[in-house]
């Protein structure tokens, strides 16, 4: 759902290196965290009968599941870009994609299916490939240890609470978003890791891999033996 990328212009700020957030970058990540929020809501809640205004309505729920979930996995996901890239010295700012944004609602909203790329942190400086490296690896990895660390809250509860529903959003929401991240491709942080360190990339996609499968497994194995 982000990328990294690089452009040329003298840096904004130099000394000792420091987290700094401007009026503009904090506009383009409340305006995606909102737009994001509302897409996750309409995928979590689509109906092939409500095609395709119903599917704008969102139930309270889901609009509260979604929301922690990308403020958790999209925001600190954008947010360990940016710190670490500044803590190398380096600008750093978040910068919205508000039309792909408001493609991906009329895309979920008409089929279900939600693909989104929000935005991206954008880095000023001479960045060298392990600073790209590690600096695109953190953003993956606060999804897996979010989703990681709440996914075993999710068995204490009772399956039919609004906090086990709650929570199994944004179980999801991690997971999914640090699996998707680390595909080596394009603008996704898999690239840059792959480029990077390929040992590195691999163990991450294992494990990332892991907790997916280890997520959404039971109800895989439920949904195919049903239909024997």
């Amino acid at each position: 759902m982000s990328g990294l990328h690089a452009f040329d212009e003298p840096p904004l700020h130099v000394g000792r290196p420091r987290i700094t957030f401007s009026a503009i970058e904090v506009l383009h990540l409340a305006g995606a965290v909102v737009l994001l929020t509302f897409c996750f809501t309409v995928a979590r809640g689509w109906r092939p009968d409500g095609f395709p205004l119903a599917n704008l309505v969102p139930d309270p729920l889901v609009l509260l599941g979604s929301a922690i979930a990308v403020g958790t996995g999209f925001t600190l996901h954008e947010l360990a870009h940016k710190i670490v890239a500044q803590r190398y010295g380096h600008w750093a700012e978040f910068r919205a994609q508000f039309l792909n944004l408001l493609a991906s609602l009329a895309l979920v909203a008409f089929t279900g299916v939600l693909f989104a790329t929000p935005g991206a942190v954008l880095i000023q400086g001479r960045v060298t490939p392990r600073e790209n490296g590690i600096i695109s690896l953190v953003g993956p990895a606060v999804n897996f240890v979010l989703a990681a660390t709440l996914w075993p809250f999710t068995w204490v509860v009772d399956t039919e609470t609004p906090v086990q529903q709650v929570l199994g959003i944004v179980v999801f929401a991690n997971a999914l978003l640090c699996l998707f991240n680390l595909i080596p491709y394009g603008p996704l942080d898999g690239r840059k890791v792959l480029r990077w360190n390929p040992f590195v990339y691999a163990a991450s996609l294992v494990v990332a891999l892991a907790l997916f499968l280890a997520l959404v497994g039971p109800a895989l194995l439920a949904f195919f033996s049903a239909r024997r």
